[in-house]
């Protein structure tokens, strides 16, 4: 299996798309912070194609005020790649990034189908189900870096 590497933000876009929001038009893949200094885009290539992609953010959970919680998101991986290690790879990495910056907890908001993997790498559900509007069913997990 590849490293997973450092990418631009614009890198991790087509497959972001692709992946977790085919519906909608190019410029919704710009996130709020994917130029921000601290956030990092991770890619993750084989075969000289982008197997999967994930973005962290150093950013508080809604409602809290923690500049120690990271906020994963965006995080694809392409179809034919899903259940082979690119996603724990992609998530390995960015939770080393957090913790090498002193982050104690990341957070992501997950598609409901998605909850079962991030479960089995100790992620744990915060609070009740939520639709995203367009995006379908999701839950807030977390992962405590201080354990």
């Amino acid at each position: 299996m590849a490293t997973p590497t450092p990418i631009r933000p614009e890198e991790t876009r087509a497959l972001r798309r692709a992946v977790l929001r085919p519906h909608q038009p190019p410029e919704a893949m710009v996130y709020p912070g994917d130029d921000a200094p601290d956030t990092l885009h991770v890619g993750l290539d084989a075969a000289g194609e982008q197997q999967g992609v994930a973005s962290l953010y150093r950013e508080a959970p809604p409602g809290e005020d923690d500049p120690t919680a990271w906020r994963l998101r965006g995080m694809a991986v392409r179809p034919d790649a899903q259940g082979k290690g690119v996603g724990r790879a992609l998530l390995g990495a960015c939770v080393a990034h957090a913790r090498a910056r002193g982050g104690r907890r990341v957070w992501c908001n997950a598609r409901a189908s998605a909850a079962g993997f991030y479960a089995r790498l100790g992620f744990q559900t915060v609070g009740a189900p939520f639709d995203l509007p367009g995006l379908g069913p999701h839950v807030v997990m977390a992962l405590d870096l201080a354990l």
